[in-house]
């Protein structure tokens, strides 16, 4: 028998597939990922191969949403996380600066009293990291350094 876990991951995977493009159903398998691993991963979980298409099929579904689709914002907020945590920070501070300041989304509702601390935290965090490195991180050499997240 499956664990709902894995029954999550399945039902989102379906959702996701059976969708019309610009439905934003493609967030649902990235909220079954970080619903299931967020807690146990650190960045490189974020950037496996896994986390990045999720990533990617959601960004390709919000260029053909509907400006006006209630749950954009919502989206914008989970890719914007998630491309930080990939160090995509030029990408992710597109997805920050199209959505405002409501932190009761994903990821930030987690964080409890201190969402919006957390947010802008992320927030500051990308757009310094954007301005900074001049090219994308996606196909360098990654470099580990030791950096505490808070």
């Amino acid at each position: 028998m499956a664990g709902s876990k894995e029954l999550a991951r399945e039902f989102a995977e379906k959702a996701a597939a059976d969708a019309p493009p610009g439905r934003l159903l493609t967030v649902m398998p990235l909220i079954a990922w970080y619903e299931s691993h967020a807690s146990e991963l650190g960045d490189s979980g974020f950037r496996s191969s896994q986390a990045t298409a999720l990533v990617d099929a959601a960004l390709a579904d919000v260029a053909l949403a509907d400006p006006n689709h209630p749950r954009l914002p919502d989206v914008r907020h989970l890719l914007g996380y998630f491309l930080y945590r990939q160090g995509r920070y030029k990408a992710a501070r597109d997805q920050f600066r199209q959505v405002d300041g409501f932190t009761n989304a994903l990821p930030w509702r987690y964080s409890g009293f201190m969402q919006g601390l957390y947010y802008r935290a992320v927030r500051t965090k990308t757009a310094r990291k954007a301005l900074l490195n001049p090219r994308p991180t996606e196909h360098r050499a990654r470099r580990t350094y030791y950096s505490p997240d808070w």
